[in-house]
């Protein structure tokens, strides 16, 4: 008998090589240049994915930010997009790719909906995505094709010899002479996002009929890893070919198909594939109005369980949590000076973000419940940065109600403060910057390369960091940007030490003062006197909201900023000029723009 090794390689080589709706050759060298002008039809019906192409800069938008370092701590920009572009409505839909990866974290969720996997047992019970290469768009290079075969092999084992072994194949093949084709037909019109062609059936079908035969198991193990190393399992195709119908569609527009349109929903609201209503739906063409994709969206996103994960991804993109060249959870703290201090609750402190901001947008809270909220989830790890007894938790988080006076909003929750904080003193650049930035939206330039070197002027006695800070930032070179934009929001943030913990004595010995001239943007100074105050009037200003509607677009289009999509934030953001607007109709909203349904080649 063949090794299942080699089996599998047979297979793969079988499957990939010949498969008719992509090539492997298109995957290795990448989906570059202009679709031809049939789109990549072939005489079969299928498409080839090495002529229906088209790249634009797709990566992840939830990995993209910005930063503005701290004058004493390490640089940690990097190349990435200007904050301070602005993006100008202009009607139209934007060039996407047509062949994209799903992402690791969707990857993930394929697997648990699909087979129950939700580690990888033969690698510590690791997600799949800690196993495969970096999210990016384009090329299959070898490094991304050799993880993805990894990760397959894996899996298959996994799951045949596994529990959930009947999750891919319920039959014995012994018994019921269709057993592989049902398996085929059934797991494959969950995996494919769409049925299984004739063509591909033949396909699967010839890979238990290799000689000499396997074992039930054996071929089971190889028809699943087919599967899953298929370029249409892991690729999210937007191939269709029939022209747009909308009266204002843009010349040349081209419409999605329903099932295209299905997986656009289920990425968006969940992170996930189509189940089975979103599948049936797209089957029975019930997906081809906006009014038919609206109904699809509000079942959705009533699925808690299901959007919830979606939710938190959206609001960390636009907190910026999860970026290598932020400042989130890179900062420790000096253990002579904040003895309660503790670096291994930095995962407690971030699954708090995504506890709060699913509870704002699950209870209809509006865009300014994020920053008024004083709804916290505490644990005994915890709570030590909010001066709480940790007795008095437990291992999970817990609700907890915060003094509205102190803790308004996540800005003032101890993981972003602790981050945005230098070792042994507060930064009120660091966490005045991000506010102004990426949270209002205020332009600042790019600061002075050799800022970071300049330490604090000598021979004056500073009772307060404040004093530090403008002492530090009065130069000519740094004063506008600094006490006009970026240091007077950290200001009025001082009342929280390095860790978090609320203060009303600087810990060099004088009084905390927070009162400061917040800029707006244009000219627009607002004296505030307290971190509520604050946190009022960014709930409160339209830069806020469309700096926020900005990056959920950016997520939920799965596209970085762009002049056609601000069309599509400039509605989002006069929606949440309604204080009762709840956030999560943000989601659902969405999905009514011309973008989300029509698609255009590149040129």
């Amino acid at each position: 008998m063949r090794p299942l090794r080699q089996l599998k390689g047979v297979g793969e080589n079988a499957f990939l090589t010949s498969i008719g709706i992509f090539s492997l050759g298109a995957l290795m060298m990448g989906c570059s240049g202009t679709p031809d002008p049939g789109d990549g039809t072939t005489t079969d019906g299928t498409t080839d994915a090495s002529t229906a192409t088209t790249v634009v800069d797709t990566s992840d938008p939830t990995t993209t930010t910005n930063q503005t370092t701290d004058t004493d701590t390490e640089d940690t920009t990097g190349d990435v997009p200007d904050p301070n572009e602005v993006y100008t409505c202009t009607p139209g839909i934007p060039v996407t790719t047509q062949v994209g990866f799903l992402l690791n974290r969707e990857y993930d969720k394929m697997v648990e909906d699909l087979l129950g996997v939700t580690g990888i047992e033969a690698e510590a019970n690791q997600l799949a995505s800690d196993l495969l290469t970096a999210d990016s768009q384009g090329a299959m290079d070898t490094y991304k094709w050799q993880a993805y075969q990894d990760v397959a092999a894996d899996i298959s084992a996994q799951v045949i010899a596994g529990p959930n072994k009947s999750k891919f194949i319920a039959c014995d093949p012994a018994t019921v002479p269709t057993c592989y084709e049902d398996t085929i037909k059934g797991f494959g019109r969950k995996a494919f996002r769409r049925a299984v062609s004739d063509t591909e059936l033949e396909k699967f079908l010839a890979l238990t009929t290799i000689e000499p035969a396997g074992t039930p198991d054996q071929i089971a193990e190889t028809l699943l890893y087919a599967f899953l190393v298929s370029p249409s399992f892991i690729l999210v195709p937007e191939i269709g070919t029939d022209p747009a119908t909308d009266a204002d569609a843009p010349s040349g527009a081209i419409q999605l198909t329903q099932h295209e349109i299905a997986m656009r929903l289920s990425r968006m609201l969940w992170g996930r594939g189509p189940d089975e209503i979103l599948a049936k739906a797209a089957d029975d063409g019930l997906l081809a109005t906006k009014e038919q994709i609206a109904e699809q969206a509000a079942r959705m996103m009533a699925v808690s369980d299901k959007a919830a994960g979606q939710v938190a991804t959206a609001h960390r993109a636009y907190a910026q949590m999860d970026e290598d060249s932020s400042h989130w959870w890179k900062a420790d703290h000096d253990p002579a000076l904040f003895p309660t201090y503790n670096k291994e609750a930095k995962d407690s402190l971030s699954a708090e973000f995504d506890a709060f901001f699913q509870y704002v947008a699950f209870n209809n809270g509006t865009f300014a419940d994020l920053f008024t909220s004083t709804k916290g989830f505490v644990n005994a790890e915890t709570a030590p940065f909010y001066g709480l007894n940790a007795a008095d938790f437990g291992a999970e988080l817990e609700p907890y109600d915060f003094d509205p006076a102190q803790r308004p909003g996540f800005l003032t929750r101890a993981g972003f403060l602790s981050s945005y904080a230098n070792f042994n003193a507060t930064s009120p650049i660091l966490r005045g910057a991000f506010i102004a930035i990426n949270i209002i939206g205020v332009k600042v330039g790019a600061p002075d390369p050799n800022a970071i070197k300049t330490p604090i002027p000598e021979g004056v006695e500073y009772n307060t960091r404040r004093k530090q800070i403008d002492a530090l930032t009065a130069d000519v070179s740094c004063k506008k940007c600094h006490q006009e934009a970026v240091n007077p929001p950290g200001y009025l943030l001082e009342n929280f030490n390095a860790m978090g913990v609320w203060q009303v004595t600087d810990q060099l010995g004088g009084p905390i003062e927070t009162a400061a001239a917040v800029g707006f943007g244009e000219g627009d100074l607002r004296q505030l006197n307290n971190v509520s105050e604050l946190m009022t009037e960014i709930a409160a200003h339209p830069n806020a909201k469309k700096k926020y509607a900005q990056k959920l677009v950016s997520v939920g289009m799965a596209r970085l900023p762009n002049n056609n999509d601000a069309c599509v934030r400039d509605e989002l953001a006069a929606k949440l000029e309604d204080p009762s607007y709840p956030i999560v109709n943000l989601f659902s909203d969405m999905t009514q723009a011309q973008s989300f349904r029509l698609r255009v080649r590149g040129e």
